[in-house]
């Protein structure tokens, strides 16, 4: 609407007014959020380059593959009101996009491959063996943010049935704690803790809501991953990525 227009903008103006107006290479990940295309319209930029959101580059039914219709007209109107770039143009303007998955097909065609975990060196000792849960951000995940508190108790008891032995949470959702498994607090990324782990000879069982943690560490021998579904969750949280992933129900 035209009030958000004028809202994002006056947004826009106000994070930028400590910041250069000026750049050669701007980076960002989510290239279809309407405040980032409000940013770039209060500065100069020579190029845009991205990187992954997540899964949602690669998971067709993310919001990132979702199309609205917008007339030019329409277009016209809001480049009037401050607003000179949406979806389309940042796709078209996108110079390189840096992924975690440079074998799967994603929404930017200008990829570049990146690695971010190497595991040549983990040890080949068997010292144990543990389950692990990855947690989410749930309000984000479910159909229904009302099925939160619902959701959890299905979460609790599943971690007592699979005998879970660890949490780790998402940062964004931090705060709950599950009962009978160690609930991980660390300013490490997940990454990290899951090789710490690695690097102590411990095999690992991975259970995951299409978590790019997982898909990051998808080819180590001593890992075994499964995809956690629910009819609680979206459509692009249940959605499988190709990935040769167990699959097991909530």
């Amino acid at each position: 609407s035209t009030f958000k227009t004028i809202q994002r903008t006056r947004y826009a103006k106000k994070i930028m007014e400590k910041y250069a107006r000026e750049y050669h290479t701007v980076f960002f990940a989510n290239f279809h959020v309407p405040l980032i295309h409000h940013i770039l319209s209060c500065i100069t930029f020579s190029e845009i380059k991205t990187f992954d959101d997540g899964t949602n580059n690669i998971n067709q039914k993310s919001i990132m593959y979702e199309n609205k219709n917008i007339s030019a007209t329409s277009k016209l109107i809001r480049k009037l009101m401050g607003r000179k770039y949406h979806k389309d143009e940042i796709l078209k303007l996108d110079a390189k996009h840096y992924t975690l998955f440079p074998n799967r097909t994603n929404i930017i065609e200008k990829t570049e491959g990146i690695i971010l975990v190497h595991h040549n060196g983990l040890p080949d000792t068997n010292n144990g063996f543990k389950k692990v849960l990855l947690g989410t951000v749930y309000t984000d995940a479910l159909k229904n943010k009302e099925d939160e508190c619902v959701f959890l108790q299905h979460l609790q008891r599943f971690i007592k049935k699979e005998a879970v032995d660890i949490y780790i949470p998402h940062p964004r959702y931090d705060s709950h704690q599950f009962n009978g498994v160690l609930n991980v607090s660390s300013e490490m990324i997940a990454e990290d803790i899951i090789l710490e782990y690695l690097e102590q000879g411990i095999s690992l069982e991975i259970y995951g809501f299409n978590s790019t943690v997982q898909y990051n560490l998808n080819n180590i021998s001593t890992i075994k991953n499964y995809k956690i579904t629910s009819p609680f969750l979206k459509d692009s949280f249940n959605h499988g990525l190709g990935f040769d992933f167990n699959q097991v129900s909530v």
